[in-house]
């Protein structure tokens, strides 16, 4: 065998040395190509082939269609025409949102062309009354854009003024905006609507910039209802000519709110706060056979006509940094502690669990005291509004005694009460820590305190004073104004609970019902019919003799429950009033609640009292 070696003087590389080290089976330094691979060569290329053919028929036969229109389309610049938003009418057809025509002004950059950007910029700055850098700057930063929304509304002299210029490259697009006759009478209701923004442009792919979308009450909610399809104006990029497709109108919403009882409530309201000094107040009324939401009045509101065309900086600080918070809906987004209203579930769940009869006597004077369960030596003083003597259920109700629900609720003499985990479920069974559900976005759900939620958030065991607190509508219990109504609403109906819905129905453009929205059961009942007869008798005599006997003078019988709750101790409380009409086939519940005002105020009951007789009348 011959042999190779490396001369290590020499630095060149021979032919056989750069085979050192290769080894072969064989000696032969080609071998042939099998035939298989030729096979599979030959079905990738045809493969390959199909692909492209198969892909080109697709492009051109069966697609050819939509792409020839879409290169049809590019000739051509669209600026987007937005729909008429549909109109929001009352339960007796009062409108309550409609529209106003007005007009955008578009620049067109490439029919620019033979006119000085410097010239351009200086006669609109001088049409529009704008400073001329902001003009120039503006059309400096959209030249790459085929057409750009310069100016969304323009007035009646600014329309005059942009025509006598004559540019080819200025475009009028004709649109609506909102309006709203009721005002801040009802902007808590219908909400208003705003330019959309970039996160609406990525979110939703039918919005274009120069568009406006719902951002609160019924704008926000139904939406895509209002709405309606866009049109837009087409111009030929070469040609210049031009062409028009008409916007469809969105469709319409009747209420199931009334206008008239909205604003006597409103008036009432607005009164009372001027009058007692208290910061903010809400009422809900509404239909407990199904839940239509009749009224929905927060205050302090704001006037949504104002978000038309953008607010200014004083609007601005007015709505989002005053601390009266006039944009929250207090009766929806709202948590309050909700005091003695909270008594005749209590008093239902004790019936229900029979932790006593309700012709049972407890002795109810101005206060209890209880001893530490670790300590014997520190003594807990429970105190009521006042001395009661002995009363049983439903005359606790009535009088709305403090010690008989510390009694039923958290135990005491010889009652064992209910203890906070049935207490819960009763709550839990009203709905109180759900969301309702009702046609409004912000709505929030009620919180149930509990023994575990206590050692996690503050680490401190419950104790039997939790339990009383608990049971008179005190503590960490919060509930919405809105759902309080619609519990109350259940009691009076005695079988259901519902969602509370605004809206009745949806219209088409041409005033043809597209859709009637139908009641909802949320939560239907079993209880003792006999148990529940207790405690609306007890409601009844709240309005004859009791808290509520302001409304005994009403032509006809109620049942209702007044309560305080203490929001800074000794200092202020809010007051509620909550009441269900007529007694015997209740067709309208009414919750009314001032917030911080004073220990004991029966202004909620004075201004029931006028609604239902107004209502009624």
């Amino acid at each position: 065998m011959k042999k190779y070696w490396v001369n290590p003087d020499d630095e060149t590389l021979s032919p056989e040395e750069s085979l050192l080290g290769a080894v072969a089976p064989d000696s032969r330094l080609e071998r042939p190509i099998k035939s298989g691979f030729f096979v599979v060569f030959y079905f990738g290329i045809v493969l390959i082939f199909s692909i492209f053919v198969a892909n080109g028929f697709n492009l051109g036969i069966v697609k050819g269609d939509y792409y020839a229109g879409l290169s049809a389309r590019n000739q051509y610049i669209s600026i987007p025409v937005s729909p008429q938003r549909g109109l929001i009418y009352s339960k007796e057809g009062v409108l309550l949102a409609t529209n106003k025509e007005i007009f955008s002004l578009w620049f067109v950059s490439s029919k620019l062309a033979g006119y000085e950007k410097e010239e351009a910029a200086l006669r609109m700055s001088e049409a529009l009354d704008l400073p001329f850098d902001s003009v120039s700057g503006l059309i400096e930063s959209n030249m790459g854009k085929a057409a750009f929304l310069f100016k969304k509304y323009l007035t009646e002299e600014e329309k005059e003024k942009i025509l006598s210029l004559g540019f080819p490259f200025l475009v009028l697009a004709e649109s609506d905006t909102r309006i709203y006759p009721g005002g801040e009478i009802f902007s808590h209701l219908i909400g208003y609507v705003g330019s959309v923004n970039e996160q609406d442009l990525n979110k939703d792919s039918y919005y274009k910039p120069s568009d406006e979308i719902g951002r609160d009450g019924l704008e926000s909610f139904y939406e895509n209802v209002l709405r309606g399809r866009r049109g837009e104006i087409l111009i030929h990029r070469f040609s210049g000519e031009s062409g028009f497709s008409a916007p469809e109108n969105g469709n319409s919403l009747v209420l199931n709110i009334d206008s008239k009882l909205q604003e006597k409530i409103e008036r009432e309201l607005a009164a009372a706060l001027r009058e007692t000094g208290s910061k903010s107040g809400v009422a809900v009324a509404l239909d407990p056979r199904d839940g239509r939401v009749l009224s929905l009045v927060s205050l302090p509101s704001y006037d949504n006509n104002s978000f038309i065309g953008g607010l200014n900086e004083n609007e601005y600080r007015q709505f989002f940094e005053d601390k009266g918070k006039p944009l929250l809906n207090r009766a929806i987004s709202g948590l309050f502690a909700p005091g003695s209203t909270i008594k005749p579930v209590v008093a239902l769940a004790a019936l229900e669990e029979n932790v006593l009869s309700p012709s049972k006597k407890i002795n109810a004077p101005g206060f209890i005291t209880i001893e530490n369960p670790y300590d014997p030596d520190i003594v807990y003083t429970f105190r009521d509004w006042k001395n009661h003597g002995w009363v049983n259920m439903r005359e606790a109700i009535a009088h709305s005694s403090d010690i008989y629900f510390y009694t039923i609720g958290g135990g005491f003499y010889d009652v064992e009460g209910l203890g906070i985990e049935r207490l819960g479920r009763y709550f839990k069974m009203f709905k109180l820590d759900s969301v309702l559900g009702i046609d409004l976005r912000g709505e929030l759900a009620g919180f149930v305190p509990s023994p575990e939620w206590k050692i996690s958030r503050r680490s401190e065991i419950w104790y039997q004073g939790d339990t009383f607190n608990v049971s008179i509508g005190q503590g960490d219990l919060l509930i919405t104004p809105l759902w309080l109504t619609s519990y109350i609403g259940a009691i009076g109906n005695g079988k259901n609970m519902y969602r509370p819905f605004i809206a009745d129905k949806v219209l088409d453009k041409n005033g043809g019902i597209i859709r009637i929205l139908e009641p909802e059961s949320i939560q239907e009942f079993g209880f003792n019919e006999e148990n529940l007869k207790v405690v609306r008798e007890g409601m009844k005599m709240a309005a004859e003799v009791g808290t509520a006997k302001v409304l005994a003078d009403l032509p006809f019988e109620v049942g209702a429950k007044s309560g305080t709750a203490e929001v800074i101790k000794g200092q202020s409380t809010n007051s509620w009033l909550s009441v269900f009409a007529p007694y015997d086939n209740p067709q309208f519940v009414l919750t009314v609640m001032l917030e911080s005002g004073k220990e004991g105020s029966y202004t909620p009951h004075q201004i029931a009292y006028r609604v239902l007789k107004e209502y009624f009348k």
